[in-house]
């Protein structure tokens, strides 16, 4: 897998395909988010931004979340390098969380008022 050696470069490609798919729905997530007060469009490819986005954000947070908390559990048992790579797995899911919950809050906050 990665060394404590390895560039850090080497190591994130190292956190496997199915984490990269996960981060690139982070990403659209962020890509997508309609500006606070937008109404809801139900035609057309607007629907992605305006109806689809907002439902999938959240469950791409707590999703990231969830693979930081089994990342922990499988860290529990390994050491050395593998131990090394479950933590920067961990890193990675809450800091992208993190930023999603941070950039999406303004658009959530505007739904109830």
């Amino acid at each position: 897998m990665s060394t404590t050696l390895a560039p850090l470069s080497q190591r994130l490609i190292a956190l496997g395909s199915m984490r990269w798919f996960l981060m690139l729905c982070a990403l659209l997530c962020l890509v997508l988010r309609p500006e606070p007060g937008t109404g809801i469009i139900t035609e057309g490819w607007a629907l992605v931004p305006t109806l689809l986005a907002p439902v999938l954000a959240p469950l791409v947070v707590v999703v990231m979340l969830l693979d930081a908390l089994m990342a922990r559990v499988f860290m529990t048992d390994t050491a050395g390098p593998q131990r090394q790579h479950y933590r920067l797995a961990i890193l990675v899911n809450v800091a992208i969380a993190v930023v999603v919950t941070l950039y999406w809050l303004p658009y959530y906050l505007a739904i109830g008022q």
